[in-house]
């Protein structure tokens, strides 16, 4: 339905407060201004991002939509978009990423400073939003696809070829790029290398089948979830531990001659786990945090081994991701039959049905959940 000034009426699940249900309601939709697309959205993961929001653990402007993993067609192009057209099949990216400030100028879009105030302000490049309920304001998570449709900076998405299946192509937006990217940008792990990845839902498992793509000779997987653990070894884990009955620290050694391994990835976003990937890496190695965690929360490690041991603790931020360019790369090795996306698909829900697919992410049911629009 459109609506007086040329733009929409959508069905949306707006945050109101934390730590309550989403609301699913009709919401305006603006129309795109410069350098922006209205995107009608065919899928969208529902990602432990979202549920840190919703819970308050990263404080949010309120009211907001949130959703950042889809897949969509774009439906409307604002001034000054000449590389995207109506009709087209992209891939959203939640990280916006302008081009001139200095990390994008560095090479680390990923950090654009434009992009991460945005996803801290909930606005769009020129501090407004696009949303609305009648003269209320509505936030965006930059892309918003807990929605029907959204107004998306023109960058933040990426063409895919008609081959590519709408559904799977959702999950490259974030869990894709964001494990593997942890692999082949932060870590640049190597063929013969050995590693711990802690946490195997959507994002851990991305970090396993990465490594196995990249040649790693032990991939260790620890996860509380048998069925998580099953999976790791589906996606080309080595080994898998139960950390209620092993250590994963003592494993970790005992795979690598006592010394630990080359690197340790925290897809989970606590502070035991991260303590504990650092401490099962080798001197030398890279211990890569993946996870968010809570805001304020600390981890604390033992100084006289970073300069001791020269070991690394390091983050990555959206896998280190260049969009534009990871997107067609990753599209490729899926076509190519290397890269394994429908398999983490658990379960798929309707937008109303959204609360369901949080509480099942919140109780551990799900590698990916996906709302699936068409």
């Amino acid at each position: 339905m459109s609506w007086p000034g040329g733009g929409q009426t959508v069905k949306a699940a707006v945050l109101r407060a934390y730590r309550e249900p989403l609301s699913v309601e009709d919401v305006d939709l603006l129309p795109p201004q410069t350098g922006e697309v209205r995107i009608r959205f065919a899928a969208s993961g529902v990602c432990h991002s979202d549920m840190t929001r919703i819970e308050g653990a990263r404080p949010s402007s309120l009211p907001i939509v949130l959703g950042h993993e889809a897949s969509g067609y774009v439906e409307e192009v604002g001034p000054g978009v000449t590389d995207l057209g109506i009709g087209d099949r992209v891939v959203l990216s939640f990280v916006y990423d302008c081009g001139r400030c200095f990390y994008c100028c560095n090479g680390r879009p990923n950090l654009c400073e434009v992009g991460i105030g945005m996803l801290k302000s909930g606005t769009m490049v020129d501090g407004t939003t696009r949303l609305r309920k009648g003269d209320e304001v509505i936030h965006h998570m930059v892309v918003s696809s807990f929605a029907e449709q959204a107004v998306v900076p023109a960058r933040c998405a990426t063409r895919i070829p008609e081959a590519m299946p709408m559904d799977v192509a959702a999950l490259i937006g974030c869990a894709v790029l964001t494990g593997t990217g942890a692999v082949f940008n932060t870590g640049a792990v190597r063929p013969g290398d050995t590693m711990l990845v802690v946490g195997s839902g959507g994002v851990g498992l991305n970090v396993v089948q990465a490594a196995a793509i990249a040649g790693a000779r032990v991939i260790l997987v620890s996860d509380l979830s048998a069925e998580k653990r099953r999976m790791a070894l589906d996606f080309g884990a080595t080994h898998v531990v139960d950390p209620r009955e092993e250590d994963p620290v003592a494993m970790a050694k005992s795979l690598t001659g006592g010394r630990g391994v080359d690197f340790s990835f925290e897809a989970i976003g606590h502070k035991a786990t991260i303590r504990q990937c650092y401490d099962a890496i080798r001197p030398g190695g890279k211990a890569i945090v993946v996870g968010a965690a809570e805001a304020g929360s600390c981890c604390e490690i033992e100084a006289l081994t970073l300069p001791i041991q020269e070991k690394v603790l390091t983050g990555s931020m959206y896998g280190g991701a260049r969009p534009r360019l990871d997107v067609e790369r990753l599209v490729d090795l899926y076509t190519r039959k290397r890269l394994r996306l429908d398999e983490l698909i658990t379960r798929t829900y309707r937008l109303g049905e959204i609360n369901d697919a949080l509480h099942d992410l919140h109780e551990g049911r799900l590698a990916r959940g996906l709302i699936r629009y068409e």
